[in-house]
């Protein structure tokens, strides 16, 4: 059933797959007009998923575990319903990426370390029950950073994910493997986790579109956690359609009516503390220019946004030093070893007491009163993803336009960890491309539970975008 697919080397259990049909390279929502028309199925695309898997994998080492047998078998069953006109959904006979850290029944969860090697999930997640229900076919397990704990996606037992667009660089964390998968065009959905911004950091340096919901609004029961009070689950696709479509099956929530949003401009708000802070300079260049594309920009203020880093940190720490304990206490050496280790990282929650977590928990209260006052009379609030492009494969400094050539600490996951403390619905859009050829990402951030509001302004920004944003050429 599973195959391990582990670092960058040929085979991974595809051998006996068919000779290429000439299949192409499609969204979900393209694949599933195909399969309604006829003209492809199920399984002549999940063979070409797996052919692309096979022959991507050496260089982009986006799986972990590559489930062909089963999602042959998923396809087939999905193939046999296009054909009788009862589709479960408009995901049915899809390959889809999953995380590892999402449960699969029978299938090993490794959380990319050798920590948990061999064990193996003894029941499907909330999510993949949700996705099978709508039959949805799931291709395999995707790379991470270690436990889901840094946002480049650089530590990993199984070595490291590489982007797409450019393979000496970092996917960006924790999902990196999910999005070198889907922007290699090994499947066109994938699912990460975002606790700090796991799902749209990777979907911005890899040029996709990546949702954090609002908390609570997936369910992560039976995920591995990072933090339980931050933890998301999201989806990476290549387009919003496609992002909406796997929300829509990973809520329980009604198909989303994308052009129904009516004509008038979008009203943005722009806030500059933090979200507007030291970047690159073609990243402020690119999003400042998308900006006015996309509807009416003004700016506003939160007051105490510049807490929120400190905010995550003080919630973050502890309660993933208390998932990871049992392990810290016994099997400290089998961590993978790094600048700043996953071990070490954990400890220094020690010196977090009691009273700056309440503490942090009150401030996060302010922070969603204030972001909630910010989007009183506006549609979305708009600022860039990730304040850089994709840095190189072990890069120690990078410069930004207030001098500075340092890459600090934080910097990453700076206009992402807000929402993950406030909980408010986040979606990350492709805006542009770097002189030297390198994705950015604009993000929109909505009030919670308005997940079909977001989506639509998304769809509507994408169209505009869509002008100025060269695809990946096909690898």
């Amino acid at each position: 059933m599973a195959s391990a697919a582990g670092g960058p080397r040929p085979g991974h259990g595809l051998e006996a797959a068919p000779e290429p049909r000439g299949v192409p390279i499609l969204t979900a929502a393209a694949l599933a007009k195909e399969y309604e028309a006829g003209h492809i199925s199920p399984l002549e695309a999940t063979r070409e998923a797996l052919r692309r898997v096979e022959r991507l994998q050496p260089r982009l080492n986006a799986f972990i575990t590559v489930l062909s047998e089963s999602a042959l078998d998923e396809a087939a069953a999905a193939e046999a319903r296009w054909r009788a006109g009862r589709p479960l959904s408009r995901l049915d006979g899809v390959p889809v990426g999953l995380k590892d850290l999402i449960h699969v029944a029978g299938v090993p969860t490794t959380a990319a370390s050798t920590i948990l090697k061999g064990a193996v999930a003894g029941a499907d997640s909330e999510v993949v029950r949700r996705l099978r229900g709508g039959g949805a076919v799931i291709l395999g397990k995707t790379n991470l950073h270690e436990f889901a704990y840094g946002p480049t996606g650089d530590v990993s037992a199984y070595g490291a994910a590489r982007n797409p667009w450019d393979e000496r660089r970092i996917t960006g964390g924790s999902s990196s493997g999910s999005a070198a998968a889907v922007a290699g065009g090994m499947c066109p959905l994938a699912l990460g986790s975002d606790t700090g911004g796991s799902v749209r950091i990777p979907s911005a340096l890899c040029g996709l579109v990546g949702l954090k919901p609002t908390y609570g609004r997936v369910p992560c029961g039976d995920v591995l956690p990072l933090s339980w009070s931050l933890d998301h689950l999201g989806p990476m696709a290549s387009c919003v359609e496609d992002a909406a479509s796997a929300y829509a099956l990973l809520a329980g929530a009604a198909p989303v009516q994308l052009a129904g949003e009516g004509k008038r401009d979008l009203r943005i708000g722009l806030c500059r503390e933090l979200f507007f802070g030291p970047m690159e300079a073609e990243v402020r260049r690119l999003v400042e220019a998308a900006l006015p594309r996309l509807g009416q920009v003004r700016e506003v203020s939160i007051a105490h946004i510049g807490l929120a880093p400190y905010v995550v940190q003080a919630i973050m720490a502890p309660e993933a030093l208390a998932f990871h304990r049992p392990w810290l206490d016994t099997r400290r050496d089998d961590y993978q070893r790094a600048t700043f280790s996953l071990p070490q990282r954990l400890l220094a929650a020690e010196e977090i007491s009691a009273v700056d977590y309440v503490q942090a928990s009150r401030l996060r209260a302010l922070l969603i009163e204030e972001m909630e006052a910010a989007l009183d009379d506006l549609d979305v609030l708009a600022m860039p993803t990730v304040p850089l492009a994709a840095p190189l494969l072990g890069q120690a400094e990078v410069e930004l336009d207030d001098g500075s050539r340092a890459l600090p600490a934080g910097i990453t996951t700076r206009n992402t960890a807000p929402l993950n403390v406030t909980g408010f619905p986040a979606i990350s859009l492709p805006c542009g491309l770097t002189t030297a050829g390198l994705p950015v990402g604009l993000q929109l951030v909505a009030r919670p539970w308005q997940e079909d509001w977001l989506l639509q302004a998304a769809y509507r920004c994408e169209g505009h975008l869509n002008q100025h944003v060269p695809r990946l050429p096909e690898l």
